[in-house]
């Protein structure tokens, strides 16, 4: 290890969804075992990396900022432990909620979202305010509840007496993409803007500038509109991938042509998917970089159709940008640099002594979305991110670390090992597990369960009844015209190419947004906000609590939760 602390180390958390941020918290025990995450300097994030930094600093902004005990230590190698401990335990909860569900489950908000007024993005940035957030932050003034997390308010100010020898306070920088531009997009605690890469264009279409949050030279308009970015709004945008979120807007901050300019932003994987980038323009003498995002897999006989050769090609652009940017992180020479990286083949015999090839190619293919994770998928990618940290830092010999010190706690994650890993049967069921973690929907269902379908089945029964019911309580006529007439409102209301041509005529589009509005203010949104409601309620509390009943590594303690349904269809989800 240098001898001195003229260091700056940069720690890169890559995006991939949940998957990856269960990746990094595994990569975090490690660190913290280690004693280097009280050495970090800078944290860089991107989409599912961004969920977690943002969670890891505000438990490091609360560790520091908390007033010791009388006679106690500044927090040290053994708080960041715990610390990290407590992340294992509390993150998982939080992401068990299922995100992507709750965007759906207020069918008044669904409206305000079909209304165009208000997108899933800005919701799921209010949700994790909500559920990851708002438990850990710590309001200024006494018994006040925040129910936005301002960026200008999370810097750490630590009290001097819990800043030990080599304890250092990170700065966290969460990276997006502007669509405008194509550039880089940075917040933190202090500014919002485009970072400047080193690569130039010849045709360069200029950078937004980067604004100074306390900048009292900036207009009033400009000063409120900085003042209230939150930092759910940061991840938000740092997530949001095209085509399932809607861009995060940021108004009136610049202006194009004399015009106000609408920045639109989306997921920073798109210039970066690795967080280096950032790290890069700090100018960090060493980094760590922790890459669970998506690698390019081999096609043996890649699809023609228009659609899938859209998204190939795509994958194949992001493998080129993340080749650079590791061939950069590279050149720092050995020592200086430690990269775990999800698909490394070198080290996973070692992590796996069965199974290993199968094992790593079914966690590369656990899907990236911010669903609800079973235990099983949790415990595993943790365990993953701690062993291949571990084992990579027993080779690289990195600068930083003083000695490989040996695991000091008997992190949850570990009863994968003892439970599924060196059992033959028990791995393969694991393995399988996995392999249905891949898909985006219908998970529950693939698990050769039985439940899932006796459940689903009363569903059609009941619609047939309450149809046969109807008919004989009205004359067929009388019901066909109401079930035409509700189907032609339906297809007319969520038609996108009659929306479209409605907003290309402006009488049109403003009776519509003016009915939209008025039934989003008198709180009575349309059919399709119901439905989607309904779908979210569903899935949340009937399917989600199955799959992650299935997926059981330990019991729950405290309130009762998804394990009662063992209670109440016996030996069915056994």
């Amino acid at each position: 290890m240098t001898d001195n602390n003229d260091f700056k180390l940069g720690l890169a958390l890559s995006g991939g969804g949940f998957r990856s941020a269960l990746f990094h918290v595994g990569m975090l025990a490690r660190l913290a075992e280690l004693d280097l995450l009280r050495k970090v300097d800078v944290i860089s994030s991107v989409s599912g990396g961004s969920i977690i930094a943002a969670y890891y600093y505000l438990k490091v902004k609360s560790l520091l900022e908390r007033p010791p005990e009388p006679g106690q230590n500044p927090p040290g190698r053994e708080a960041y432990i715990r610390l990290v401990a407590e992340i294992e335990a509390d993150f998982l909860a939080a992401i068990q909620k299922n995100m992507l569900m709750r965007i759906f489950l207020d069918p008044v908000k669904n409206a305000r979202m079909l209304a165009a007024e208000f997108s899933n993005t800005e919701r799921l940035a209010e949700l994790l305010t909500t559920h990851f957030y708002q438990p850990i932050f710590q309001p200024q003034e006494a018994g006040v509840k925040h129910d936005r997390i301002l960026l200008k308010d999370i810097p750490i100010r630590p009290i001097a007496a819990n800043l030990a020898a080599g304890t250092r306070v990170p700065f966290l920088i969460i990276n997006a993409t502007v669509l405008n531009t194509g550039h880089l997009w940075q917040f933190t605690s202090v500014s919002v803007g485009e970072q400047q890469t080193e690569h130039k264009a010849d045709h360069d279409i200029g950078f937004l500038r980067k604004f100074q949050i306390s900048n009292d030279r900036l207009t009033m308009e400009q000063r409120k509109i900085l003042y209230n970015i939150t930092l759910g709004q940061a991840v938000a945008a740092s997530s949001c991938v095209p085509g399932i979120f809607e861009p995060l807007q940021i108004r009136n901050l610049y202006n194009a042509a004399g015009k106000p300019l609408i920045v639109r932003l989306v997921d920073g994987g798109l210039v970066d998917n690795q967080g280096l980038v950032s790290l890069f323009a700090e100018n960090c003498s060493h980094i760590i970089c922790s890459d669970a995002s998506d690698i390019l897999k081999p096609e043996h006989h890649p699809s023609t159709q228009f659609l899938n050769v859209a998204l190939r090609a795509n994958d194949i652009l992001m493998d080129r940008i993340r080749s650079k940017s590791l061939n950069e992180l590279f050149a720092y020479g050995a020592g200086r640099f430690a990269l775990f990286d999800m698909g490394d083949h070198e080290t996973r015999d070692h992590i796996f002594p069965a199974d290993s090839a199968k094992m790593v190619r079914a966690l590369t293919r656990v899907r990236t979305a911010m669903d609800a994770f079973t235990d099983r998928e949790a415990d595993t990618l943790m365990y993953y991110g701690y062993q291949l940290s571990r084992k990579v830092m027993e080779t690289n010999e990195f600068e930083l670390v003083r000695e490989l010190l040996p695991a000091t706690r008997g992190w949850r994650f570990l009863e994968i090992r003892d439970r599924f890993l060196n059992n033959d049967a028990h791995r393969m069921d694991l393995l399988h597990h996995l392999e249905v973690g891949s898909r985006q929907m219908f998970k529950v269902f693939l698990l050769n369960k039985t439940m899932p379908y006796v459940i689903l089945l009363p569903f059609p029964v009941i619609f047939i009844l309450l149809t046969l019911y109807l008919i004989s309580r009205m004359s067929p006529m009388v019901f066909w015209s109401l079930l035409i007439l509700s189907l032609l409102i339906l297809v007319y209301t969520q038609n996108q190419k009659i929306l479209k041509l409605m907003d290309n005529v402006a009488v049109l589009k403003r009776i519509k947004h003016r009915i939209l509005k008025t039934m989003v203010s008198l709180r009575l949104p349309e059919p399709f906000s119901y439905i989607m409601a309904l779908a979210s309620w569903i899935q949340l509390h009937v399917f989600d609590p199955l799959f992650l009943e299935y997926g059981r590594v330990r019991e729950k303690t405290g309130k009762p939760g998804p394990h009662r349904l063992k209670r109440w269809f016996g030996r069915w989800v056994k």
